[in-house]
């Protein structure tokens, strides 16, 4: 069998405590805390352009790509259907990040119905080696309802095709978004 230059979760972690761990939700599903492990990664089983060790939590670097697709997904029942979530990437950029310049990422959840409600964030604006999550960074808040399936979000810059490197992805957080604090926009 040939492997695949693909990260693909589901299929690269075989140690059983990393899988188990690598998702975080509470018994109220309030929140869902995703290591990085747990993150389906295009070109992330090619250490020319990721650094991933499927080994043990900790974050991913992106070294350089082009075509940046990080996916995340969890079972629909893990979070409650029908309630309002937000999504964010905890990010550091490191020293040596490059590329950014004009080439804004976009974050995206599939909402309950099926429909993808996406928010764009400027990464060349981060500071180098700090913790920041987007899209909060820019005053942004990727809401969506939780469905019933499965709930898939995800970080992407596809469109522009130039070289970009020096990312790390910390953790993606999922907040229950209390109902007197969700205001559409």
């Amino acid at each position: 069998m040939e492997s695949s230059p693909h990260y693909n979760a589901q299929d690269e972690l075989t140690d059983e405590k990393v899988k188990r761990e690598a998702i975080e939700i509470p018994e109220d599903k309030s929140t869902a805390k995703i290591d990085p492990v747990a993150l389906d990664v295009t070109w992330g089983n090619d250490p020319r352009y990721w650094s991933i060790n499927k080994n043990k939590l900790g974050s991913i670097t992106l070294l350089q790509v082009s075509w940046l697709e990080v996916v995340g997904k969890l079972d629909g029942s893990r979070l409650v259907a029908g309630e309002k979530y937000k999504v964010k990437f905890l990010v550091k950029m490191r020293a040596d990040a490059f590329g950014w310049s004009g080439c804004p990422v976009y974050l995206m959840a599939k909402d309950a119905s099926g429909k993808f409600v996406w928010k764009k964030a400027d990464l060349s604006l981060l500071p180098s080696d700090t913790e920041l999550p987007i899209p909060d960074i820019q005053s942004q808040v990727l809401i969506f309802t939780a469905p019933r399936d499965e709930v898939v979000c995800g970080l992407f810059e596809i469109w522009r095709g130039s070289w970009k490197g020096g990312l790390e992805i910390v953790r993606v957080i999922i907040d229950k978004v209390p109902p007197d604090n969700f205001r559409r926009r």
